[in-house]
């Protein structure tokens, strides 16, 4: 192990008797101090949430702008997430956009319960069909390329097609609104968390939000009973949302429905690979899919971290976080916190994942979760009835989300080999 400093970093030091930097911990050999910005050393970060569990449950990092505190620690993020009026969403102010990350209730909860019904395990057995047919003929042409890549053959298409059918989206406008999407995401970023941007990503936004004003006038010429057609009522007939409000939840719905999901369903490949025994006992005992996917939100969920801003000096684990204080809840670390999950480094479908956040928690819990559930029992029994292993391509190993400083990460590339159940 070895302490970094200035001299050695050139990064600053902090004030005598303050927290200490990230960059100023004994991180052991190997193992990256912990940044605000991805560098491409935490695409798979687990390393270091062990790290912190045993040594600094409360990260102090520095940014040209401004510390960032990182809480890894169950209880404490937990208490985080209970407590919003100390622990704020509204990171930045104004408020950028209509994204429910970004907003505190009473807005938060005026656009929540715009969308909520749309997410209700009832409303959704509309799609359940649809999804095991898409999810099926996905697979079928992994199965016939003997595997292929994970994300951008099954993930993407599935998550795709879903989150556009709840929308009301043209499948032939697929393409562009993966580009937009991503790009809007972008634009979150660089305006909310400082994020580096493309350099295209706020034109980029303002061409999404020009085309969903335009589905969204469609959408309500039709009477639509789409989610996009509910939205567009809510904007043109109750007057609940204003027109920039609907395009831009839209737009969130959009981004948050397929972006976390295709990380998701990535990583329940990833865990088949990685527990070969688990398909042959899904394949007998369906009933386990839905084991797999809550130990699989647990064990390497897509959120890995939610923000926040302190409204008031609050202490956690010992460390004073001064008012005004930018925080991170590193939920995904939470989840592997032993003093929460025994053994929480290991895959394990029997354990009780109750409390786990990988949908989040509190008023800011993910409203599409049931679908992300549906999508991947989904996917998981197709893999379960359909395939005898999957195994990770070695010639080509898996390639992360990087350079950012946002909620997701998992792999942006994952390439299996099938091999097709027999009889």
């Amino acid at each position: 192990m070895s302490i970094a400093t200035q001299e050695t970093t050139g990064l600053p030091t902090s004030e005598p008797n303050t927290h200490p930097y990230s960059h100023e911990l004994a991180w052991p050999e190997g193992l990256e101090p912990w940044k605000v910005v991805d560098d491409g050393s935490q695409g798979d970060p687990y390393e270091h949430y062990t790290w912190m569990h045993r040594n600094a449950p409360v990260v102090r990092a520095w940014t040209p702008t401004n510390d960032v505190w990182f809480l890894a620690a169950y209880d404490d993020v937990k208490m985080a997430f209970r407590k919003p009026k100390i622990f704020s969403s509204e990171v930045v102010k104004p408020v950028p956009m209509t994204f429910l990350t970004l907003i505190d209730d009473p807005e938060h909860n005026r656009f929540r319960q715009v969308i909520a019904k749309a997410f209700t395990p009832k409303a959704l057995q509309a799609f359940a069909q649809r999804i095991e047919e898409n999810a099926e003929m996905l697979l079928d042409r992994m199965i016939a390329a003997g595997g292929g890549e994970v994300v951008e053959d099954f993930a993407i298409p599935l998550s795709m097609t879903t989150i556009s059918a709840l929308l009301d989206v043209p499948a032939e406008d697929h393409e562009k609104m993966k580009f937009w999407s991503d790009e809007t995401f972008s634009y979150f970023g660089r305006l909310a968390r400082n994020a580096p941007g493309t350099g295209t990503d706020e034109q980029s936004a303002h061409d999404f939000w020009a085309y969903l004003k335009e589905r969204l006038e469609v959408l309500y010429a039709e009477g639509s009973e789409s989610m996009g057609g509910h939205i567009a009522r809510m904007w043109k007939d109750e007057g609940i949302l204003s027109e920039q409000e609907a395009k831009e939840l839209c737009s969130f719905v959009f981004i948050a429905g397929h972006d976390t999901t295709t990380i998701l369903l990535a990583n329940a490949f990833r865990m088949a690979s990685e527990h070969p025994e688990l398909l042959g006992r899904i394949h007998d005992n369906e009933e386990d899919a839905e084991r797999f996917v809550e130990e699989l939100a647990r064990y390497r969920g897509t959120v890995q971290r939610a923000s926040r801003i302190t409204t008031e000096e609050v202490t956690v684990s010992g460390v004073t976080l001064p008012k005004g204080a930018v925080v991170r809840l590193l939920n995904a670390a939470a989840n592997r916190d032993p003093q929460k999950f025994e053994d929480p480094d290991t895959f394990d479908i029997d354990r009780k994942t109750d409390g786990h956040f990988g949908f989040g928690a509190g008023v800011h819990s993910c409203v599409g979760a049931p679908l992300a559930r549906m999508e991947t029992v989904a996917s998981t029994l197709q893999l379960a009835r359909k395939v005898a292993s999957v195994t990770l391509d070695t010639d080509r190993p898996i390639e992360y989300v990087r350079g950012n400083n946002l909620t997701n990460s998992g792999p942006e590339k994952l390439y299996v080999r099938l091999e097709a159940r027999r009889g």
